[in-house]
């Protein structure tokens, strides 16, 4: 499916190096504040094709809280993957400000993809330093898709993921994360109506 892909959180950008590399059709942006996770997966797609450039790629610095104007109703697809701190806090708790934001990049009939996973251990963690119930199904079912109904998204699917299922997923977060602690995944795909 020809269209442009934005990718929120891109963290190092190696998601959107491997989704623009498999899909030439597609232009893929990544959005991350963080310049310096940026700079290696930046400086690439700006070599020759030859060398594993990409002319179907871009990198923006910005966040969740300040998307650009120029993406206004831009994005047929939407990834969100493996979001923490602020971005967590807004998708899960589904606050007027990230949402509106993700909105306002979609086109109608664009698809948002979520994957997201955190642990609760004996210590204070983010979810609980940011007042982020227990992400499970119920809570996704009964709290977030009506939220997220009422701000004019629909729940498609929702699964939990397995390991190997993000072991393989093209981030490098992922990768990391796939072989780490027991943690449990979910995926959610929307769609903007």
């Amino acid at each position: 499916m020809p269209g442009v892909v934005v990718d929120i959180g891109t963290g190092d950008g190696e998601f959107v190096y491997a989704i623009a590399k498999d899909n030439p059709d597609r232009f893929i942006i990544g959005i991350d504040p963080d310049y310096k996770g940026l700079e290696k997966s930046s400086a690439r797609i700006y070599k020759k094709a030859s060398k594993g450039g990409l002319d179907n790629a871009l990198f923006v610095l910005g966040s969740i809280e300040a998307l650009p104007e120029e993406l206004n109703d831009i994005a047929d697809q939407v990834f969100i993957n493996f979001p923490w701190s602020g971005l967590l806090k807004g998708i899960a708790l589904v606050e007027d400000d990230t949402w509106s934001n993700i909105k306002r990049i979609c086109k109608t009939g664009a698809y948002i993809d979520i994957l997201f996973g955190y642990e609760r251990t004996g210590g204070i963690d983010e979810t609980e330093q940011f007042g982020i119930p227990v992400l499970n199904p119920p809570y996704i079912k009964d709290t977030i898709a009506p939220r997220l109904a009422e701000k004019g998204f629909r729940v498609i699917e929702m699964r939990t993921l397995d390991p190997e299922e993000i072991r393989n997923y093209p981030s490098s977060w992922a990768k990391k994360l796939g072989y780490g602690r027991d943690r449990t995944y979910y995926y959610l795909r929307l769609i903007s109506e």
